[in-house]
């Protein structure tokens, strides 16, 4: 049985495509009831909430007509912005902090319907329960998380990964790569070995592969890396690590073995903005572009509120920003 939102919807979807064109009548109440198979109220409900959104207006003996575009201005739920700043990128649209926090209780979920669209910004593993709920009733963009049947923009950890381990086996072809995984099940950390190995596996070479744990202190990881460095003595190494997590073990195992950055070792990491100062040593690194990510979901939502958009669901690639140092 459909719903009011969802005959709302569908209306809204013809408006945008041009079926029902701006400044003309609506079919009538009855044509619609027909062709809905709902009661009067569920329809007046419908239009109710397209009048509200002046998408349509309503006039007594007058019918109801069909607004231009240019009026509407969308409001865009964007969950998970923590800045309290949301850039607006575009006229039409006008974007509200929503609180992650409301989203605990399953009875407010209903208030993201509020809103024309939803920007989900690093959603958690629980957020994931209300994307699935409201997808294809309400169009939302996910930023950073790869949901299927959603509409994602994410960071291409696969794609970065293989460039920095490419074109440092061509500078440094004696090296032995290295991968250190900081363990756990993230998507990016799985992304940033297949980039990894992607790299290897196309130059023909073989690599070392570094697990730790999530559970282990500093001292342990790093003890761990200097019983790693030594058994591969007197190699160069190509080391990337998946986290920023494993980057202060790292250089202190480093400093104990009495190895240099640049003559023995190559290091790079993912998302350490970390000044030098912190290290000793500039790590080479990839760093998420919000700028980018966040204009390409704004893009997006855009494109699908106004039907110049693929409704199904696509999924957007941004390479990340890149900052060579010393290593």
């Amino acid at each position: 049985m459909q719903t009011y939102r969802d005959i709302a919807r569908e209306i809204e979807r013809r408006i945008l495509c041009g079926i029902y064109p701006a400044e003309t009548l609506l079919p009538s109440r009855l044509e619609l009831m027909r062709e809905f198979n709902v009661a009067r109220a569920t329809l007046d409900r419908a239009i109710k909430e397209l009048v509200n959104s002046r998408r349509l207006s309503s006039r007594r003996g007058s019918g109801t007509t069909v607004n231009p575009l240019s009026e509407h201005r969308r409001d865009i739920a964007v969950i998970g912005w923590n800045s309290g700043v949301v850039p607006d990128f575009h006229k039409n649209l006008r974007c509200r902090i929503f609180k992650s926090e409301l989203l605990a209780k399953r009875s407010n979920w209903n208030m993201l319907y509020e809103y024309d669209a939803l920007l989900w910004r690093f959603p958690s593993r629980s957020e994931m329960a209300v994307i699935d709920a409201v997808n294809g009733r309400i169009p939302q963009v996910v930023v950073n998380r790869v949901i299927p049947g959603v509409n994602c923009i994410s960071t291409d950890h696969r794609g970065a990964y293989r460039v920095i381990v490419s074109e440092r086996m061509e500078e440094i072809p004696e090296a032995l790569p290295v991968f250190m995984s900081s363990g756990g099940d993230s998507l990016p950390g799985q992304y940033r070995f297949e980039g990894f190995s992607d790299a290897c596996r196309s130059a023909g070479r073989f690599y070392e592969l570094w697990n730790f744990t999530p559970e282990q202190d500093f001292k342990s990881v790093s003890d761990g890396m200097i019983r790693r460095l030594a058994s591969v003595s007197g190699r160069k190494l190509l080391v990337v690590s998946d986290s920023c997590q494993l980057t202060g073990a790292f250089v202190r195992a480093v400093d104990k073995a009495g190895l240099k950055f640049a003559e023995d070792i190559w290091y790079s990491d993912f998302d350490n903005e970390y000044p030098e100062n912190v290290w000793g040593v500039r790590i080479t690194s990839f760093i998420q572009d919000y700028g980018a990510l966040m204009r390409a979901a704004v893009d997006r939502i855009d494109g699908l509120l106004n039907g110049s958009a693929d409704a199904g669901a696509e999924h957007k690639l941004i390479f990340p920003l890149r900052r060579n140092g010393d290593t």
